[in-house]
Parts: structure tokens; sequence; C-alpha cells
């Protein structure tokens, strides 16, 4: 099968155009996110020191995602940064938040900053308006508005899709702004976060990927020029001096597969060519965000039995 270069990122596929007018003013409730609060007067220096994103270019009016790495440069987790007054907020799949917080709380012993799983103060939708979105941020980073207390965070999506987070206090904001908009199932943000090429770390690849093959670079998440972090040695030598040879690309199955993270991507010889990042399975389909080895992109690939192609 042939193949889209990986080396542009593709946010339009056919696939998804089909999906436009469906995915239209939708509202999801994503309780599978959590929130870490990190505050205090190091919170930025500290963050700086951890994180692959830059901190110095996540203000009021611009996200990012990033992630966080062990010294081998594998990754903890990938999450979005926020900027929320003096605080910064980490979105996080709730599965692999209690990881995280411990694994960075071992490095703010020495900072004046304190790290809370916050879950619990916060609200978190996702939610689609009308119209396909055109507009992409050069250097990856999301922006961000607020308005009555809630923050909203608009993804690099072909859909016109963005989060909202707001204190339990300012609830009921939501609400309002969310007026009109047809309730849909996580599935379908699912979807939408893996057509925009937003790879995750759960429970099963945690300290399993590293940055560039699940493609964290190409969505923002990575700063080659902030100077150090923990792993970022690795991480820079594969930019620099390695040629990479596995990359994130996305795949689709005419069949309800069930997927797990880490699941191996097998090529026609039963070769285990890829690992899957995340999937779901949306109207009737499952897709996947998988890291495929480049010698495999022409190869006839199955996860778990089932027949995928790859989107890009």
């Amino acid at each position: 099968m042939k193949q889209n270069k990986h080396s542009t990122m593709n946010f339009t596929n056919q696939d998804a155009m089909q999906h436009i007018i469906q995915l239209q003013n939708i509202a999801c409730e994503l309780g599978h996110y959590g929130i870490i609060r990190v505050h205090g007067e190091d919170a930025k220096k500290f963050l700086q020191g951890q994180l692959t994103c830059d901190l110095d270019k996540i203000t009021d009016q611009k996200a990012s995602l990033g992630g966080f790495c062990n010294v081998q440069g594998r990754l903890h987790g990938i999450f979005f940064t926020i900027k929320y007054g003096e605080d910064y907020l980490l979105l996080v799949p709730k599965q692999g938040l209690e990881h995280l917080l411990n694994k960075l709380k071992m490095y703010a012993v020495f900072f004046k900053v304190e790290l809370v799983d916050a879950s619990l103060d916060f609200q978190i939708w996702g939610h689609t308006q009308k119209g396909a979105n055109s507009n992409f941020a050069e250097d990856m980073s999301l922006v961000v508005t607020e308005a009555n207390g809630v923050t909203e965070v608009h993804l690099n999506s072909l859909f016109n899709a963005s989060f909202m987070v707001a204190e339990k206090e300012h609830g009921n904001a939501i609400i309002k702004a969310l007026e009109g908009t047809t309730l849909a199932d996580v599935n379908a943000w699912d979807y939408i976060e893996i057509q925009a090429h937003i790879p995750l770390v759960y429970e099963e690849t945690i300290e399993e990927l590293l940055p560039h093959f699940v493609g964290l670079p190409q969505v923002g998440g990575v700063s080659f020029d902030k100077g150090c972090y923990t792993g970022q040695e690795i991480v820079a030598r594969m930019h620099y001096r390695g040629k990479l040879k596995t990359h994130a690309l996305l795949a689709y199955s005419k069949d309800t597969a069930t997927l797990t993270p880490g699941d191996k991507v097998h090529n026609e010889d039963d070769k285990a060519v890829g690992d899957v990042i995340r999937s779901t399975v949306f109207d009737g389909k499952t897709y996947a965000l998988i890291s495929l080895a480049d010698k495999a992109m022409e190869s006839e690939l199955t996860i778990n039995g089932a027949q995928f192609e790859i989107l890009d």
C-alpha cells in the first residue's frame, strides 16, 4: 500500500474529512483525564528542568503537549501543560497519573514547589464547533482562551476541537458554554485526538516509549533548544545524530478490534514491526496511533489478528 511521507504531519486524510459533519458541535465529559497541579515559587524552574516542552513558551495564551522522561529518555508520561495563574496544570490520563506524580515528586525535593492530584477539583470537557479547523500554529503550540473561569485549550486538529477546564465552582459556566451541543461518548473524543496524532502513555507503556517513536516532537511536545531536562541527552542525540527508523503513524481497521497500548504490530510474516500507542473504536472501525518501523511501511499489517491500513 502506498503511504504519504511521514516527515510531514497529515491532518487531512479522507477518513477525517468524512467525519467533519458528524463530529461538529459535540461535547464529551473527559472523566478519563486527571490533573496534576504544580504550584510554588519554583514551579516554572522545576518543570523546565524536567519536561520535554519549553516552559518559557507556555503562557496565559499558549499551552503545549509535553513529556517527562527517565534518564534513559523513556517516557513516564505525556500530558497537556497549561499555565493557570501562577500555577501549572498537567492534564494526564488517570491511568498513569499516580506514577507520574510520584516520579515528579522525587525530583521536587530541592525546589520550593508542591505537586498535588487536583483531579477532584476540576471538570474537564472536550467539545467541537461547527466546521473544520483551518488554523494550525506553526510551532504546534495550543492556543488558550479564558472566560468566566473556564480555560479553553484549542487543539491543532482538523476538527474544530478544544478542551474546557474549570474548577468545580465554575462548573455552571461550562454547562452554559456547551448549550446547544450534542453529548457524545469518549470514543468520539479519542478519535479526534488520534486523528491529531496526539500520543499518550498508559500503564502498559510507562517507561517503554521514546518521544521520537511516538511522534511527540511532531506535535510540539519536545523543545530542542531549551537546555537540559531529565533524559534530554538521549532525546537530543536521536534528533541530531540518529537516523530515525521508526515513526508514529495513524492506522485503521474495518473490524472492531480490541487493542491495548503496547500490543505488537505484525507484518505478513508475523514478525513484530511496531507497537500500539493508543486506539479507539469509532463508527464501526478501529483507529490506532502506532509506532511503526519504516521498513514495514509497505507491509500488510495486523494487530491481534485484525488487518490494519495506514491512513497517513
